[in-house]
């Protein structure tokens, strides 16, 4: 980043243009697009309340990367205070980040010192917002991986009679992932025709990747929402479906004795505020999760069993990792993700050949890959597979195969170390992981049909 500038001091300015957000960053621009009438129809007061987030919300981990002052050269956007909660939360991130060495303390100095020096220029304004949209079509937007979450999301926005727009973003750092996907959306849309939008990310280029706190990655999705307000207002939907199954709200406490949320963005609480970050940038749409009242086991479950033909389209993988194994390949075969869906398909009794998964994961050689084995060895790519929090279920999963007959030198390992274990409490982990939970973010239009469903499909496994 250093050579965008040749002082210590780096200027961020954006503008607006007749199609979109132009971001400056040093001597570096970025665009951030929009269909011409679909901004033309934004108001001005959400525009500029709107491109002054986004620059800062894209940027502001520049102030925690580089030996530099960061200025704005715009006021402190109205949104600010929520993402500096959302950030501060979302250390957990960078605390677990694979290459980090700090404790949770010594982060969290750095994060409060260097946010505290950023400077913003020119006077506030303080806009009157007026006219805000009224999202009274019954259309959903789903930010969409083609992971399981976001499918399963389109499939019971559909049976629900929701009309879904899909949205995936490109990020730049990203580009097996991308090519991957790209082939999917053009697969998906022959098939259902439903187009897959997406959404070039060109400021995600200032992302940290491969270095020690891997800034700029936190609150991403926020990012997202944020994007997607325009389209939101255009589009007058009614909802915006985030896919945040019930896991994500779980938490624990380091050594330091701090609480730890590995995916904090994703927990219903921040959900419930994203609503209010929506709110001051012209959107009345209500964000929530179809998937918040169930566990990840139960996810894919439901998505193979009521909607097999959406199923077959699932990529869940770090594909970026390796780049020979993710060149050619939708799963690698070598991330803790991969490893991780692997067993809950065997705990299903789900062929991983459905989805082009060809790879045997409960291999020696892939024991580093799973949390309940690895120790200091474990692959660092994912905050969540290193959490406490992911354990339990993992160890379900393997339960679940285990008793399915499914062998293999992990599955041996399993039996000698957590059979007994996993045996005293099965009727416990089967009612949490086959059962429905809180639901926080869903409105009651909403939950009556969406439990009938889940109760359909789960109550046959808590038995």
């Amino acid at each position: 980043m250093k050579e965008m500038t040749n002082s210590r001091n780096l200027l961020i300015s954006r503008k607006i243009l007749q199609s979109g957000i132009e971001l400056k960053v040093g001597r570096k621009k970025f665009f951030l697009p929009y269909p011409p009438s679909m901004w033309k129809d934004f108001p001005d007061e959400y525009k500029y309340s709107l491109a002054d987030s986004l620059t800062y919300f894209l940027t502001m981990h520049l102030a925690l990367t580089d030996d530099c002052k960061v200025t704005y050269d715009f006021p402190c956007p109205i949104t600010e205070p929520f993402f500096f909660k959302g950030m501060l939360y979302s250390l957990s991130d960078n605390f677990l980040a694979k290459n980090n060495r700090k404790s949770m303390g010594e982060i969290l100095k750095l994060y409060y010192n260097k946010i505290y020096e950023i400077e913003f220029r020119g006077r506030p304004r303080y806009p009157r917002f007026k006219n805000i949209n009224l999202n009274n079509r019954n259309r959903s937007i789903i930010p969409f991986s083609f992971g399981k979450d976001s499918l399963l999301t389109f499939g019971l926005s559909r049976e629900l009679g929701i009309e879904p727009s899909l949205f995936f973003f490109q990020e730049p750092k990203s580009v097996f992932e991308n090519r991957h996907k790209h082939k999917l959306a053009k697969q998906f849309k022959k098939e259902f025709d439903v187009e897959v939008k997406e959404y070039d990310v060109s400021v995600g280029a200032l992302r940290e990747e491969g270095t020690e706190h891997e800034w700029g990655w936190g609150m991403s999705l926020t990012q997202y929402t944020m994007l997607l307000i325009p389209y939101l207002f255009s589009m007058k939907a009614r909802y915006l479906f985030w896919a945040n199954e019930q896991s994500c709200n779980d938490v624990f406490f380091d050594k330091e004795g701090y609480l730890l949320s590995p995916v904090y963005e994703q927990t219903f609480q921040w959900l419930l505020t994203s609503n209010d970050i929506a709110r001051l940038l012209g959107s009345n749409a209500i964000i929530s999760s179809l998937i918040e009242p169930i566990h990840e086991i139960a996810v894919i479950k439901i998505l193979h069993s009521r909607y097999p033909e959406i199923a077959k389209y699932q990529m869940s993988c770090f594909s970026e990792d390796l780049e020979k194994s993710a060149r050619n390949k939708r799963w690698c075969g070598a991330c803790t993700k991969c490893a991780r869906v692997f067993i809950l398909f065997k705990a299903l009794g789900i062929d991983p050949e459905k989805v082009d998964f060809k790879e045997n994961m409960l291999v020696s050689g892939k024991r580093h890959l799973f949390g309940i084995f690895a120790g200091s060895d474990i692959k660092k790519d994912s905050g969540w597979d290193q959490s406490d929090v992911a354990r339990e279920e993992q160890l379900f999963a393997f339960y679940q195969a285990y008793k399915r007959d499914v062998r293999g030198p992990l599955l041996e390992e399993f039996k000698k170390k957590y059979l007994r274990e996993i045996e005293k409490k099965e009727k416990l982990l089967r009612k949490k992981y086959f059962g429905v939970h809180s639901q926080n973010t869903l409105t009651n239009v909403l939950k009556e049909p969406l439990l009938k469903i889940y109760e359909e499909e789960l109550l046959p496994l808590r038995k």
